[in-house]
């Protein structure tokens, strides 16, 4: 699936004749580049290469009037109002930087875009991709080291998480991405089946887990399933009550082994056995659960934003909560996503420069306020996600609070290693009674760590 979004200057000739001196020199370059592509050092591919990885970035294109830019993305951005943010961005840039002609997004599915990118062939100029596989990015990709950007805007670097800054910038001391998107997990009520249920939803949060507890009871007690497994199918349901004990984890790894010890993660398998009661067997995501919440079958749905517009075109009446806290006030669970962009190195010094500016532009306050405001997702500047005229959204609204008090999934930048995912296929022995949450909690301690030694860190 692609989308090719191209944005031509009106004044191109008359602006030929005013370039920047980093214009100037960046052409100077790509003749050179064009001699080294015919000597063989490169593959050739829609009439140029941007040069760099030994002949795999071969996408975009350079003429005298210009870069033609390419950007790989989720096949989502492209669609709706994603869509017409990104054309909206696109043509904004190209109007805003005269040496650049157009900029050809091409929209790929999540594993189809992590597929191309480890092929290291035909690759783009610059991409958004998850922050979970940065480091296999920089081990197998020539990344564009965009770290000027960050010391050169102190106001445009420091409006992010404190958080993602760290993670973006490696053991090096160096950035090759930059913080866009993130998300945290979300439970979605049925508030029909809760008004059936007795319960005032409007003044009954999913403050704590016993709050929970006490909603799922009273919903079966009106003879409606209260929710899906809690452990089987993915590691957000378990790995998202795992997220809310994230205080009490000494998250990190030393020596190839896990800091974090099975003692702390107890109460996590405790809690997967006690939301097994309430379960309806159905699992995490699967569509059967999907549908049995729209109809008005089951009350609780754990599931993340972008599955909100599938409620909103049943025309269901719901609201968003995050996943509860064990005391009133406390952590709230769910492990946190993120999303980052990145810039191939051409070569090209010119080329570089006009794809650091994209990436900047991709995480100025401006951008990231739009896309908030308008899909209500979260991204990752704290101070878009703390204003309020970016959170028009009811989602946007709980999101900004689990953004505060979601547990990141990995040590996004500085590890390969997903840890939380081996909690996956040990819930489920929990929950069936197989393992006590105590032996359930050192077979995960094992697991995460036959990962670390599977990787080599």
């Amino acid at each position: 699936m692609g989308s090719s979004l191209l944005c031509e200057s009106k004044e191109r000739m008359e602006k030929k004749m005013k370039r920047t001196w980093k214009t100037l020199v960046s052409l100077g370059l790509a003749a050179i580049l064009t001699c080294s592509i015919v000597a063989g050092c490169g593959g050739g591919g829609d009439g140029g290469s941007n040069g760099g990885n030994d002949g795999g970035n071969v996408s975009g294109t350079t003429s005298s009037n210009g870069y033609d830019l390419v950007f790989w993305t989720y096949s989502d951005m492209v669609l709706n109002d994603q869509g017409k943010l990104m054309d909206q961005w696109v043509k904004e840039f190209c109007e805003e930087n005269d040496d650049v002609n157009s900029i050809t997004v091409v929209a790929k599915d999540d594993s189809d875009l992590l597929t191309s990118l480890m092929a290291g062939v035909g690759l783009p100029d610059m991409f958004c991709a998850s922050a979970r596989d940065a480091l296999s990015f920089q081990r197998a990709i020539d990344l564009l080291d965009i770290s000027y950007i960050y010391s050169g805007d102190k106001d445009w670097a420091d409006g992010f998480y404190e958080g993602a800054r760290s993670a973006v910038t490696n053991d090096a001391g160096k950035q090759y991405a930059v913080p866009f998107m993130s998300f945290v997990s979300l439970i979605f009520r049925n508030t029909d089946v809760l008004e059936k249920a007795g319960i005032d939803w409007k003044n009954e949060p999913l403050s704590t887990w016993e709050d929970f507890y006490d909603q799922c009871k009273r919903v079966n007690t009106a003879g409606i399933d209260a929710t899906h497994s809690w452990s089987t199918g993915h590691f957000t349901c378990p790995g998202g009550i795992l997220a809310c004990d994230a205080p009490n984890l000494t998250i990190g790894h030393k020596d190839g082994k896990t800091m974090v010890e099975a003692s702390q993660c107890v109460r996590a398998f405790e809690t997967i056995c006690k939301m097994d009661e309430f379960s309806n067997g159905m699992t995490y995501a699967s569509q059967a659960a999907t549908e049995a919440f729209k109809t008005g079958e089951l009350a609780f749905l754990c599931a993340g934003p972008w599955t909100e517009p599938d409620y909103q075109q049943a025309g269901m009446n719901y609201d968003i909560q995050l996943i509860p806290a064990y005391e009133d006030g406390g952590w709230t669970g769910g492990c946190q996503g993120q999303d980052w962009m990145y810039g191939i190195d051409s070569g090209d010094a010119g080329r570089n420069d006009a794809i650091g500016r994209w990436l900047k532009k991709m995480g100025a306050y401006d951008t990231q306020k739009a896309f908030t405001r308008v899909i209500g997702r979260s991204t990752l500047r704290e101070d878009v996600m703390n204003d309020p005229e970016a959170l028009e959204l009811d989602v946007a609204k709980v999101l900004s609070k689990g953004m505060n008090a979601g547990m990141p999934q990995m040590e996004f930048g500085h590890s390969s290693v997903f840890w939380v995912s081996a909690i996956t296929d040990i819930a489920p022995r929990v929950s069936s009674g197989e393992l006590t949450p105590e032996e359930g909690a050192e077979a995960f301690i094992k697991a995460v760590n036959a990962l670390y030694a599977e990787a080599g860190e």
